[in-house]
């Protein structure tokens, strides 16, 4: 199995997406919790709250994009090893 460069492709951009979102949603989070920590209100604490839950979930994301790309890694590298030893059979 080859490495398809449209799945590594597709991989890096989300990667990048939810990096990039993931930044977006730390401003937010941090605005919201410098609103928290001066209102120490109900609505502030949601509003971090709700943050903190959308970077969990981007997180999460993030790690089976890196999951992924280590499987497929593996699956290369094995690949890879056994093309070598059948070569040294030679």
């Amino acid at each position: 199995m080859l490495f398809k460069s449209e799945t590594v492709d597709e991989l890096a951009s989300v990667i990048n997406e939810q990096s990039s979102e993931q930044q977006k949603v730390v401003g937010t989070f941090n605005n919201a919790l410098s609103s928290f920590a001066s209102e120490r209100s109900l609505e502030t604490c949601m509003e971090a709250l709700n943050a903190s839950m959308q970077i969990a979930n981007i997180r999460g994301k993030l790690i089976e994009c890196y999951e992924y790309y280590a499987r497929l890694l593996e699956q290369e590298i094995t690949r890879l090893n056994r093309f070598g030893a059948d070569n040294a059979k030679s």
